[in-house]
């Protein structure tokens, strides 16, 4: 031990001796124990406690009652949101529970399952509603709920001005207030209840969603207006669809008496009635029983996609640090090398120069990881609210668990002295003489390190795409927790990155040979380069990680996001303006006329018509086209009438051969289940049980399944010579250029005054959200790859001073030496840049591989439009001319800077 202190003391006093170079040493270290300390915190900031989440599903109420499928019986896992399933059953085998669930209203059955004296509280999700703004009409979600007491606080919290306590008085959340421009104090009037506006008393907000945009009322003012609004405009739903859908956003919070409880019995009784319980106690204290109903009803294949991305991150983290700390170490080595020479000629063994090294690791190990950990917990801490609201979600509580703060250090600092091993075991190595004079050797690199690296990437690639799509889900651990596919995918990651690394040597002979061909500055830039590769495969391999890093983050979330856009269903083209009429006809060319005024260059209008089969007089039925089988029944589906226009604006279809077919009276049908040997068939609802049906000759244009915006087109001659009434049923744009939301509520707000009962709506298609985690990881992977390219070109040039004061002692001038300086930082980003680059999409690859694995009608992995292209551009390509441009820039001091 007291060898140690002596080499501690003396690590300590070189690095006091060398500020300049230890503090880059110490920001090589501090900067990925910054990031991985940033997302560490935000990421356990956001994983709400039981009871936090309680709070935010429930408010202050002890449990909250669905009514997902009465007359059914259900399971469910502890929070009913993270999987219900309706168990499988036989007509005819109802059980008690399930006849008396379907036979009695939903609040008396609760007032008798649930504890005698409990208080149930309607918690329904109100239905979209529209309401006026500043510039016209905007959809808006509505609630209903008492905000005086604290009930609903954790679940709805009062952030400004006063809960509602006076009738026709609401609440709306800050959301609804930004985009409507609407402040406290305005009145805000809801579309159908024109002559009870409402006046906005406070400022509300959902901590788990605070980008919803909602208005609250009082319980009894909006629901039950909305619906007698609907009824008396005929728009109430009618079909068992959208009844059985109502019904199942049915709940109530649940206040219990003194000394009641809702344990897990009570949740499995619930279930037999077809209700959902989420209780506080079971959150807080789940059984072992409710443990295995989550495993067997949650999603265990995203649970373990999830842990794939942590484990792979985190090890790339691992390495980046390794990576990021070993130029250090290896300059601190060679710029202290007489230093270490007089240790050796003093009589110390080889043991001693590389304990001497390896304290100096330590040491700034320790200080950087300490640094790197503190400054990333209070980046979080400073940026929380702003964090929050990029993610839209606040945090639970900002939690700095001193575990995972520990140990990320303590595996930065310990990945820091690994990272000075190899420093350490070339310095023990190197020959007293040459340490005395000065001289460092340059050996030539072994002509099997590219064959290694080359097979190190194509296995590390393998091994990634394995884990991600072959290997059996749901494994049992291995390793440390970690399944088969999740040990896959990291591994060949890291594999594929180090293999990489080892082609830098080959890369650097190569680009030695080009310098011949250059102008005297850049020839010895890429010559010095290439003969000190072991100063320069460091720096190289440093921006490498950091690159890598920035890559996969960076493709890993353009590839997600355009997979949840292909999965995504539109209704129409994006951008598409529509009209849908309900009630008189006769006001559709004034509503034309209107829109078009309110939003001039739409463009060409295609008129929507509705086939109507009238059976009886004051009798009729809407006509419907028929599809193919589906879950054993018979598909039906809009039939469109409308003339060639409407191919153009509604399908974004322009095709000679439609518009001709379309013209001759055939059907154009662009999904293939509706084409039935060469036709189309029309099906119409008849007086009783009677279905009548016509076939339509029709010609296929086959479309991608999410343009499959409407399956059949007929022209209104063809259906009136079917014997058919045609009825005006709209209109549909699709302007070149999108429309503003000012002025889609201006639109709206006009079309609602003329045609109270009609719909108006423009696509927006689809819109994506970050979660908290992306932003954190997405700004510290940048803060690293920018503090990584500066810090590693800036070791790098003060490695070179003796070459410097070499170029200025044969007269070479100061701009000479700037060139030299400015090109070498840049060889060092843009090799590292190019690697990096290509580095990072294996991760990336295999994790969103292993998003759409085992799905049916999966989107692609990975489109070459979805890739980022002008943030790997930036990486490749900018990242070095900026690099360069701050070695050039740097000040020339020949006599440079000692330690």
């Amino acid at each position: 031990m007291s060898a140690w202190r002596a080499v501690l003391r003396m690590a300590r006093r070189d690095a006091l001796r060398a500020k300049g170079r230890s503090a880059l040493v110490v920001a090589m270290i501090a900067l990925p124990v910054l990031g991985a300390t940033g997302v560490d915190v935000v990421h356990r900031s956001g994983q709400l406690t039981a009871v936090e989440r309680a709070d935010r599903l429930m408010g202050r109420a002890d449990a909250l009652v669905g009514a997902y499928d009465p007359g059914r019986s259900v399971e469910q896992s502890v929070f009913p949101a993270d999987g219900v399933r309706t168990l499988p059953q036989r007509p005819g085998s109802e059980t008690p529970e399930q006849k008396r669930a379907a036979t009695t209203e939903p609040a008396a059955l609760l007032g008798e399952l649930l504890p005698k004296g409990s208080t149930l509280t309607p918690a329904r999700t109100g239905p979209v509603a529209a309401v006026q703004t500043r510039d016209g009409l905007a959809p808006v979600d509505t609630f209903e709920a008492d905000l005086a007491g604290d009930l609903w606080q954790g679940r709805l919290n009062l952030v400004s001005g006063r809960a509602p306590a006076a009738a026709h008085e609401a609440a709306a959340t800050r959301a609804f207030l930004a985009d409507t421009g609407l402040r406290i104090g305005d009145r805000v009037t809801v579309r159908g209840l024109e002559s009870t506006p409402f006046t906005l008393t406070g400022a509300v907000e959902s901590p788990g969603e605070l980008n919803k945009s909602e208005l609250i009322a009082r319980p009894g003012e909006l629901y039950q207006q909305l619906d007698a609004a609907q009824v008396v405009a005929g728009l109430a739903p009618q079909s068992p669809g959208a009844e059985q859908a109502a019904a199942k956003k049915a709940a109530w919070l649940v206040r219990l008496p003194a000394g009641a409880s809702l344990g897990w019995d009570q949740v499995r009784e619930l279930n037999r009635y077809g209700y959902t319980l989420a209780s506080r106690q079971v959150a807080a204290h789940p059984p072992a029983d409710a443990l295995a109903r989550q495993e067997e009803v949650g999603a265990e294949d995203a649970r373990e996609r999830r842990m794939m991305t942590v484990a792979t991150t985190a090890a790339m983290a691992l390495l980046e640090v390794a990576l990021l700390a070993g130029p250090a170490f290896a300059v601190g080595a060679r710029r202290a090398r007489r230093q270490l020479a007089l240790l050796g000629a003093a009589g110390g063994r080889p043991g001693h120069v590389r304990a001497v090294v390896l304290g100096g690791g330590l040491v700034l190990g320790a200080a950087g990881a300490v640094l790197g950990a503190v400054v990333g917990a209070a980046l979080v801490a400073v940026l929380r609210t702003r964090i929050e609201e990029w993610g839209g979600s606040r945090f639970g509580q900002l939690a700095l668990r001193p575990s995972d703060l520990a140990a990320i250090a303590a595996v930065g600092m310990l990945t820091a002295l690994l990272a000075a091993l190899l420093p350490a075991l070339q310095a023990g190595r190197r020959e007293v003489l040459d340490g005395l004079t000065d001289r460092d050797p340059v050996r030539r690199s072994a002509r099997w390190t590219p064959l290694l690296g080359l097979a190190a990437v194509l296995v590390g690639a393998a091994l990634a795409l394995y884990g991600a799509v072959v290997a059996p889900t749901g494994g049992m651990p291995v390793l440390a927790g970690l399944s088969t596919r999740t040990l896959s995918v990291l591994t060949g990651a890291t594999l594929a990155e180090l293999g990489l690394l080892l082609f830098t040597p080959l890369l650097l002979a190569l680009l030695g040979r080009l310098a011949r061909l250059l102008p005297v500055g850049p020839r010895l830039a890429l010559r010095d380069a290439a003969r000190h590769r072991s100063r320069t495969g460091p720096a190289v391999a440093a921006v490498l990680a950091a690159v890598a890093g920035a890559v996969a983050v960076g493709v890993h979330t353009a590839g997600a996001e355009a997979q949840d856009r292909a999965s995504y269903r539109l209704e129409q083209p994006v951008g598409a303006v529509r009209i849908t009429l309900h009630g008189d006809a006769d006001v559709m060319p004034q509503l034309r006329t209107a829109v078009v005024q309110d939003l001039p260059d739409l463009g060409e209008r295609a008129d929507l018509y509705e086939a109507q089969y009238v059976f009886c007089e004051g009798c009729s039925s809407v006509v419907s086209a028929e599809g193919g089988p589906r879950y054993g029944q018979t598909v039906t589906g809009p039939a469109v009438v409308g003339d060639t226009q409407v191919l153009h604006n509604l399908l974004a279809l322009r095709d000679r051969t439609a518009e001709e077919a379309l013209l001759a009276g055939k059907a154009v049908v662009t999904d293939p289940s509706y084409l039935h040997d060469g036709k189309a068939v029309l099906r119409m609802q008849g007086n009783g049980m009677e279905v009548r049906k016509v076939t339509v000759d029709a010609v296929l244009v086959d479309r991608p399944v999410g343009q499959r915006y409407a399956p059949v087109v007929v022209a209104p001659a063809t259906i009136r010579g079917l014997g058919l009434q045609v009825v005006p049923a709209g209109a549909v744009w699709l302007p070149t250029a999108p429309v503003a939301d000012r002025a889609e509520q201006r639109a709206a707000a006009t079309v609602a005054r003329l045609a109270p009962h009609s719909e108006f709506g423009v696509e927006r298609g689809y819109r994506p959200q970050d979660s908290v985690v992306q932003v954190a990881l997405s700004g510290f992977a940048a803060l690293v790859v920018l503090g990584a390219a500066v810090v590693s070109t800036a070791l790098a040039a003060a490695d070179a001073r003796r070459e410097r004061v070499l170029l200025s002692a044969i007269g070479a001038r100061p701009r000479t030496r700037r060139t030299v300086a400015g090109l070498q930082a840049g060889l060092i980003a843009l090799l590292g840049g190019l690697l990096g680059t290509v580095s990072g999409f294996v991760p990336a690859y295999a994790l969103l591989r292993s998003r759409v694995a085992g799905m049916t009608g999966a989107p692609a992995v990975l489109n070459p439009a979805d890739i980022p292209w002008a943030t790997i551009a930036l990486l490749a390509l900018a990242l070095p001319v900026v690099a360069g441009l701050l070695g050039a820039l740097r000040r020339d001091d020949p006599a440079g800077w000692r330690g």
